[in-house]
């Protein structure tokens, strides 16, 4: 690779949802970049590199010291260069906006990114053909999903309307937006995958559903230990959350790749194979959304 000429941006709710996009692209012969930092073009390690000069690290808290300008992955193949970023929910959307912003200032000025940060990937003389790209849960309402996306515009003075599973070409740009659902157009990225890597595991996953009958209500919620008054206690969180199928991509996990998280799961285990993500409907549907141009 000699050269990038467009660069696009992939902004998720978790990371699950990289984990699963980046799925897909290996299929489509995308590299993982694994290289330094500033072996990456100037507009991608500089915002990086200065973002983490800018954190005030007195001020953080110890358990949160991660920086959201980083992308979980970064890809590319031929002239082309996908970041997969991880912003979390709602309250991240300032991070969300302001690294938007920052590729948005670079449309602007036409930067031209002759001396690179590094060798490896030379900014062509060209302008590069940026494309930003939602990537949302439906959950129970996939239109308030869109509606979510279409407020991140509005916040950032763009006169567009996005709609589920479509790229819009804007002057020097692209924007789309994708909402993971089911058939009813409700649900989760979970309930694409479960049905995948399911299929053809019929067994493991049904005695993993069997397992989970073991789940006693009153342990679901997180038991903690206090101090007070120098006298350690037992206590329990009130809210309590079971999320059924990400408990059992858990399980099922654990038998190709021990300890590890689900993201690995999704990463890395044959419950999800190149003709799966090949013979998938949705899943190319997926692809081709991320690898396609605008339509307008």
């Amino acid at each position: 690779m000699n050269s990038v000429d467009k660069i696009t941006i992939c902004f998720c709710e978790g990371s699950h949802d990289t984990a699963f996009l980046y799925r897909i692209l290996k299929t489509k012969c995308y590299e993982t970049f694994k290289d330094s930092l500033y072996k990456l073009p100037k507009v991608i390690g500089d915002f990086i590199i200065q973002n983490n000069k800018n954190v005030e690290y007195n001020k953080l808290k110890i358990n949160s010291l991660t920086n959201e300008f980083v992308p979980n992955k970064i890809l590319y193949k031929e002239d082309e260069m996908i970041l997969l970023y991880s912003m979390g929910g709602d309250t991240k959307k300032d991070k969300l906006l302001k690294t938007i912003q920052h590729y948005f200032e670079d449309i602007e000025s036409k930067l031209k990114d002759g001396d690179n940060n590094g060798k490896a990937f030379d900014i062509s003389q060209k302008t590069i053909e940026y494309k930003f790209l939602f990537f949302y849960d439906a959950d129970n309402d996939k239109q308030k999903q869109i509606d979510k996306v279409n407020s991140i515009l509005n916040d950032l003075n763009i006169n567009l309307t996005l709609a589920h599973n479509k790229v819009i070409k804007k002057d020097d740009y692209c924007l789309g937006a994708y909402i993971f659902s089911n058939d009813e157009d409700k649900g989760t990225l979970e309930d694409i995958l479960f049905e995948l890597m399911k299929k053809d595991n019929e067994e493991i996953f049904n005695e993993a559903e069997k397992y989970l009958n073991f789940v006693q209500d009153d342990r679901l919620k997180r038991f903690k230990i206090k101090c007070k008054d120098n006298v350690s206690t037992e206590k329990r969180d009130e809210k309590q959350k079971l999320y059924e199928k990400k408990s059992i991509f858990g399980i099922v996990g654990q038998l190709q790749n021990s300890g590890a998280s689900n993201v690995v799961t999704i990463e890395y285990s044959d419950y999800l194979t190149l003709e799966k993500i090949n013979t998938s409907k949705k899943l190319q549907e997926i692809a081709n959304f991320i690898t396609t141009k605008g339509n307008i």
